[in-house]
């Protein structure tokens, strides 16, 4: 092979090799370098975010705490779950019977929760689009139609008790028809009630202070001594005329001489009075304190306690006829009797048609002569 030939051949395979290295060594490293390139950019950047970041890492965390708080306060408006027993609770909290305030729940439908909301979500209607996780915050509302039978007061108590309570609630419809024979007023309500479960979120715990089972319906609840013959059942609590431990004087409340009401447990010191024309709830709470029996009887805010020194607590009611159809005066009496004392009422001269003297609510042994 000639000189010339063997200088041909290097040179071909001179640029062989220089090719191969550009393709096979050069190219490779030079892509390799950019693709690193990219990538400490975009750390870098990552970095310089993240160091800005944590310049103010103290500020982060107190606002996170702070909203946190918040959102808290938020979710505390609204229950954890719309149990039965929570919503048979608040039903129970509509009833009243006090004065010109009168409502009863004739019959109430306790609604189903559904779930209509995921916080954080932008999920409406059932949510089924979501993916719900143990962190996940679920809103659900219920309805509670109830038909109802009170006064004009009452319902507007009843208004303000929804608005007030503790939970959020709103009312969706109210119907109201009234009777001017009765002044009454009869209808229905319909109130939406709402909870959030999720998270650490717990349930209300109900504590109902009611003790099942009684010797006697008719002789009071809890405490209630065994059924027996009394010593005042021989003459019909008569000898409570005598002696008794506390007066209730029933009159007339549009009299010129005193109050149509007046309770009392001796001197005029020991009164407890009302001069309205109206029903009052006058409640009678009978406990112990240091080995020591105690009755307090109070209408309102007005009270009197008086030791118990016999082991009985004797009450004497002097009623009265009702005068016209604008005498509406009269107690209507709540027992609470925490002691194992039994309590005598005996009435007399009360109106046989409409009776200015009744017994609500009782506890422990109760009987009335």
């Amino acid at each position: 092979m000639s000189k010339a030939n063997i200088s041909i051949l290097l040179v071909l395979l001179s640029v062989v090799i220089v090719g191969g290295v550009y393709l096979y060594v050069y190219k490779p490293n030079m892509e390799d370098k950019d693709v690193i390139q990219a990538e400490i950019n975009t750390l870098q950047a990552r970095y310089n975010d993240l160091s800005a970041k944590a310049q103010k890492k103290e500020q982060y965390i107190a606002d996170t705490e702070m909203y946190r708080a918040e959102f808290e306060d938020e979710v505390a408006y609204f229950p954890a779950t719309l149990d039965q027993e929570i919503s048979v609770m608040f039903v129970k909290g509509l009833i009243k019977d006090e004065g010109v305030k009168q409502f009863d729940v004739n019959n109430v439908g306790l609604g189903r929760p559904s779930m209509f909301y995921v916080l954080g979500s932008g999920a409406t209607q059932s949510g089924a689009d979501v993916a719900v996780t143990d962190d996940s915050y679920l809103c659900y509302t219920a309805a509670f139609p109830i038909s109802y039978a009170g006064s004009y007061e009452g319902i507007k108590d009843l208004l303000d008790y929804i608005m007030a309570y503790k939970y959020r609630m709103n009312v969706s419809a109210v119907t109201m028809s009234y009777n001017s024979e009765t002044d009454a007023f009869t209808g229905s309500i319909s109130i939406n009630a709402y909870c959030i479960t999720g998270g650490d979120r717990e349930a209300d715990k109900i504590s109902v202070n009611v003790n099942n089972g009684v010797d006697n319906i008719f002789h009071g609840g809890s405490g209630a001594v065994a059924v027996s013959s009394f010593e005042y059942d021989a003459d019909n609590g008569a000898a409570i005329v005598s002696n008794h431990d506390v007066n209730i004087l029933l009159n007339n409340a549009n009299n010129d001489t005193s109050d149509g009401i007046i309770v009392s447990a001796g001197g005029s010191d020991t009164y407890v009075t009302s001069g309205a024309n109206e029903v009052q709830t006058l409640v009678i709470t009978v406990d112990s304190e240091e080995g020591k029996n105690f009755v307090t009887y109070a209408i309102g805010d007005k009270s009197y306690k008086k030791e118990i020194v016999s082991s009985d607590l004797k009450i004497y009611v002097e009623s009265s006829k009702r005068v016209d159809g604008n005498d509406n005066n009269g107690v209507k009496v709540t027992v609470d009797n925490k002691t194992s004392l039994p309590v005598f009422f005996k009435v007399v001269d009360d109106d046989t048609t409409s009776p200015r003297f009744s017994v609500g609510s009782k506890s422990g042994t109760v009987k009335v002569y």
